[in-house]
């Protein structure tokens, strides 16, 4: 229900946590109370707070809107979109120009969390990979290529040795080629 509208209960929940009005209520923690009187796990509460403030200080006019107090309500994104741009902003590995796209994404495009999250992990990874030296990088991906090589040759010669579909001399070119790829490997 609350997905729909999670930012009223992240304000909500903001201010009863800022306030501690959760102790008037008879509850020692702030979390006994999200978990017992909200029904809501720490880590569902802790993304929704986190997104909420996020919003709060990195985009205060979205907020207004979303929230009805702007010249238009707009459409809100779904928290954990919101959860993912903040995570997005925090690294440095980000550019300001991915950065842009990926809230372009949340706030104008409608994309959904998972695919948002999607984007974020491939920002990283290229982030990363721009980082590493090309030769470095490509020796890196050949042996990663050349390690399942070596495993796909070794399942496929141990099922064919267990079915005996293959005459011994084809059994004998799989061992030799899978010998081939363990001599690439400790070449590196």
């Amino acid at each position: 229900k609350f997905k729909g509208n999670w930012l009223e209960l992240g304000r909500f929940v903001s201010v009863v946590e800022k306030s501690q009005t959760f102790r008037e209520w008879g509850f020692v923690t702030f979390e006994s109370y999200c978990t017992r009187e909200l029904k809501l796990r720490q880590q569902t509460v802790s993304k929704l707070l986190r997104s909420f403030l996020f919003l709060k200080r990195e985009e205060p006019a979205s907020l207004s809107a979303f929230l009805g107090d702007g010249d238009g309500a707009g459409r809100l994104p779904d928290y954990e979109s919101v959860n993912v741009l903040r995570l997005a902003r925090a690294k440095k590995d980000i550019s300001e120009k991915d950065y842009s796209k990926l809230r372009s994404a949340v706030f104008d495009g409608g994309v959904q969390p998972r695919e948002v999250g999607r984007q974020y992990r491939s920002m990283l990874q290229s982030a990363r990979e721009a980082d590493v030296d090309p030769e470095e990088a490509w020796l890196r991906k050949r042996r990663e290529l050349l390690k399942k090589v070596l495993g796909s040759l070794r399942s496929v010669k141990n099922t064919l040795e267990l079915s005996q579909l293959l005459p011994s001399d084809g059994i004998a070119t799989l061992k030799k080629l899978i010998e081939q790829v363990e001599e690439e490997l400790t070449r590196e």
